[in-house]
């Protein structure tokens, strides 16, 4: 498994997660929100990308990946630009043809 942002031109991947930014991923502090770990942007987020087809199951191709411009993505019936750093957060497992 790798982050999105990792696969070549071509590679075909199923999306397993989201992991969240920041420094307090795991233990007591994520668990129950303290130390600034959960502030509701990390649900927006996720909730916005499986909205955008980013969720665990998806099967997405990396279309382009570019250095300095956004990776572009074939997801279901569409093509989807996606900034590198947002890319850096989706775990996939590559599937190889």
């Amino acid at each position: 498994m790798c982050p999105l942002v990792m696969l070549s031109c071509g590679e075909t991947a199923e999306i397993v997660g989201v992991r969240h930014a920041g420094r307090h991923q795991s233990g007591a502090c994520a668990r129950h929100g303290e130390c600034g770990g959960s502030d509701g942007r990390v649900e927006a987020r996720s909730a916005r990308l499986s909205e955008m087809g980013f969720s665990p199951g998806q099967v997405v191709e990396v279309v382009q990946n570019t250095p300095g411009v956004p990776l572009l993505l074939r997801v279901r019936d569409g093509k989807m630009a996606l900034d590198k750093r947002t890319a850096m957060q989706i775990i996939v497992r590559r599937i190889l043809k």
